[in-house]
């Protein structure tokens, strides 16, 4: 987990995503989307592929205490905004992102239950443009369900043909930033 210092008026932006391992390029797109946050004046709090992995398999027959799950929780209840960073596997996101979010039940009986208020982009990458398409719609699909709000923008990147220094990758990811500070930005100032 990282958190930038500052002061805590400043937006917080949770990431929540990737694969385990320190070759996920999905991670690292997700990593890049955070830094363009806190570049544009945002706290960020990072859950990746390896703090996912942590997680138990959600159930709602009672989980054990975990402290990756109270900590993902917590962040995501404190949270401004989300970004949710996932590869496409099978025209769908993963199973381990799907868990984290699976996770966010324990706010349903929140003030804000669930994703409630917030902007929530996405970053799919997927080795096929059919296969970015569809993982996006299910990320939308399960922030919907979660009362989230989707930013218009959502990022694909398609790892058989770029990489993530690729310009139109990284102008993807500035849009989505942009974007997530603005809904952010609305929300704070009403």
């Amino acid at each position: 987990m990282r958190m930038t210092d500052g002061p805590q008026d400043r937006a917080l932006v949770v990431g929540i995503g990737g694969s385990p391992g320190p070759e996920s390029v999905t991670g690292r797109l997700l990593r890049d989307c955070l830094t363009l946050l806190e570049k544009a004046g945002a706290r960020t709090e990072l859950f990746d592929g390896d703090r996912l992995a942590e997680l138990p398999i959600f159930t709602t027959h009672g989980i054990a205490p975990n402290p990756t799950s109270d900590a993902l929780v917590d962040a995501v209840r404190r949270a401004d905004a989300v970004v949710i960073a996932t590869p496409g596997y099978h025209g769908a996101m993963s199973g381990l992102v799907k868990n984290a979010l699976d996770h966010l039940e324990s706010l349903r009986g929140d003030e804000r239950p669930y994703l409630d208020g917030r902007a929530v982009g996405a970053i799919v990458c997927s080795a096929g443009w059919q296969a970015c398409g569809t993982a996006l719609v299910s990320v939308r699909s399960a922030v919907h369900a979660l009362r989230g709000w989707p930013t218009p923008f959502g990022v694909t990147v398609n790892s058989a043909e770029q990489q993530p220094d690729d310009p139109r990758v990284v102008g993807g990811l500035q849009i989505l930033a942009d974007q997530l500070m603005q809904f952010t930005d609305w929300q704070r100032a009403r």
